[in-house]
């Protein structure tokens, strides 16, 4: 631990499994307070136990689609850490969407799974973000956000979307001295991705397809995730916001 981020407050939606699992857990060795939310208490409650051997950290479940449950949950998380000064937002929702037979019910879900979180996240805990006066927010979208993809319309729109946001809301910021960047990650290998390609009608040849997808042929890493996640939240990015890096093997410069 080399204390990058020793004082730091984090609050983290998805932070009980996955990037946002990753995430904490990397910030949590860099000296941050960790409260991470999510929906499955269970989830929660491991990673809890887990963080907890790190430094302090709490949590609380909740719907980050919710206005109710995201003021909820940044109450608590204001109460446990002391303050909110960094905000990590890795929320959203997939699925396969052609723009000639997509249910619109299924754009909708995954349009409200990926932007209201990033939205209502940010917009309830921005009292707190301003109070630090050095704040940094990080939003998880995709390397999709930058690029298309066939059969996956509602995907690329939602994560574009995050990207348009995280843009608008780093020009409200910036004068306050509040960063908000973006990450934009390609195929990373998760307990949730690897359960998705089980799905598939063959489970190692779509893991395999995913995994050589970039032009470094390999999936990313979820301690390379976390990574580009410490140095957002640190003071050595103080000049960067309104930022959409992709952390993707090439894929979105192809």
């Amino acid at each position: 631990m080399s204390g990058r981020l020793k004082g730091k407050k984090a609050l983290i939606y998805g932070g009980g499994s996955g990037i946002g699992l990753a995430i904490a857990e990397a910030m949590a060795h860099e000296g941050a307070g960790i409260f991470i939310s999510g929906r499955r208490t269970n989830v929660l409650d491991e990673a809890v136990s887990a963080l907890a051997k790190l430094g302090k950290a709490g949590s609380a479940s909740g719907d980050a689609t919710n206005v109710e449950d995201v003021k909820r949950v940044t109450a608590e998380a204001q109460e446990f850490l002391g303050g909110i000064d960094t905000l990590v937002v890795s929320a959203g929702a997939g699925g396969r969407t052609s723009i000639f037979d997509a249910d619109p019910h299924e754009f909708q879900r995954i349009m409200d799974h990926t932007l209201r979180p990033a939205f209502l996240s940010v917009r309830f805990a921005s009292p707190q973000l301003l109070a630090a006066k050095n704040a940094s927010v990080i939003i998880i979208s995709s390397t999709y956000g930058l690029v298309g993809h066939a059969e996956r319309v509602a995907y690329c729109g939602a994560k574009a979307g995050v990207i348009g946001m995280v843009k608008a809301m780093a020009l409200d910021f910036a004068e306050h001295g509040v960063r908000v960047n973006a990450m934009c990650p390609g195929y990373v290998e998760t307990p949730l991705s690897i359960e998705v390609a089980q799905a598939e009608p063959d489970p190692e040849a779509a893991l395999n397809t995913n995994r050589l997808m970039h032009p470094i042929p390999r999936a990313g890493k979820l301690e390379e995730m976390a990574e580009l996640a410490v140095y957002l939240a640190s003071d050595a990015s103080a000049f960067m916001t309104g930022q959409a890096i992709a952390i993707d093997g090439g894929y979105s410069s192809r």
